[in-house]
């Protein structure tokens, strides 16, 4: 078949697919500024309130996660409907709620980030949007910012929060260079809850799926974070018809294809690459697609979005 690569990816071409895909400087910049307004501002407001209700000052932690984690994000097609997308997990120490149960506790951080969010998005003209597994601040028509809620045992808390502290200027240093990887691993592995809205608390942690990302792009090469962005652009052009089809589900079947075909016969050409991929995408999804980071996991069983 004729060689279409270059229409694809190229280093020379500014008019490739991927290039149209990718965010430019100023969307880079919005996304980060939002951010640090945001934990900003929410750093304040815990500093405030734990002191008046905790009689101490309780300092959250922040970790970048999804698509800008992974590299993978892409220029929405259809805005405002598709936006630009920033994750930005708050964890918090469960001594926060010390006294509620359980199940009042995921309540609690909500109506607490809610109502911090509500204020600074009066102040900076944003929308705040209640979502199950998140706070939202829609920052612009192509843009938001979500803000997921976890849990981390007391202890482990407060050993994460020793080590950011002793390397604050490198944490600075390094967020500014948009590396999300630092610091990453301090959290403990195996205690990380996600607050939801409906069913209270969820275990789920973010770094597993991140981890695993980076070491297959570290095996199969940045082919792979290409070909996972062409799906990904694929999915949203088609929108609303694939709307159901998450980011995650196509990387994994992406990075199913890499795997079964091997570094050796997987095409090394960017478009036989990509047509490996898609002629057997069909199939990967009629499931179960499994996540790659936990197998026991069906990611098609709840379908859900970045």
């Amino acid at each position: 078949m004729a060689n279409v690569s270059k229409l694809l990816h190229t280093t020379t071409d500014p008019e490739t697919f991927l290039e149209n895909l990718t965010l430019d400087t100023s969307d880079v910049e919005k996304l980060r500024e939002a951010r640090l307004y945001v934990r900003a501002f929410l750093k304040e407001w815990f500093a405030a309130r734990s002191r008046q209700g905790l009689g101490f000052v309780i300092e959250p932690r922040f970790f970048t996660q999804g698509s800008v984690s992974y590299k993978t994000i892409n220029y929405p097609i259809y805005v405002p409907k598709q936006q630009m997308d920033m994750d930005d997990g708050c964890y918090l120490p469960l001594n926060f709620v010390r006294g509620a149960q359980p199940s009042d506790a995921a309540t609690l951080f909500f109506a607490f980030i809610d109502e911090a969010l509500r204020h600074l998005a009066k102040e900076k003209g944003w929308r705040f949007v209640e979502k199950p597994t998140c706070c939202r601040l829609v920052i612009a028509d192509d843009a938001h910012v979500d803000i997921p809620l976890y849990a981390i045992p007391d202890r482990e808390f407060q050993t994460l929060e020793k080590a950011a502290h002793a390397s604050a200027d490198m944490v600075t240093k390094r967020m500014a260079a948009g590396d999300t990887a630092l610091k990453w691993e301090d959290l403990p592995a195996d205690s990380v809850l996600l607050a939801h809205r409906e069913k209270d608390w969820i275990a789920s942690d973010p770094r597993k799926i991140r981890k695993w990302f980076v070491d297959a792009v570290e095996v199969h090469g940045e082919i792979l974070r290409r070909v996972c962005r062409y799906l990904k652009g694929w999915r949203d052009y088609n929108h609303p018809t694939l709307d159901g089809v998450s980011s995650i589900i196509l990387m994994a079947c992406a990075f199913e294809v890499f795997e079964e075909m091997g570094r050796r016969d997987m095409p090394t050409r960017e478009d036989l690459a990509l047509l490996t991929v898609v002629e057997r995408l069909p199939k990967l999804l009629e499931g179960p697609v499994l996540n790659p980071a936990d197998r026991s996991e069906k990611l098609d069983a709840k379908l859900d979005s970045e």
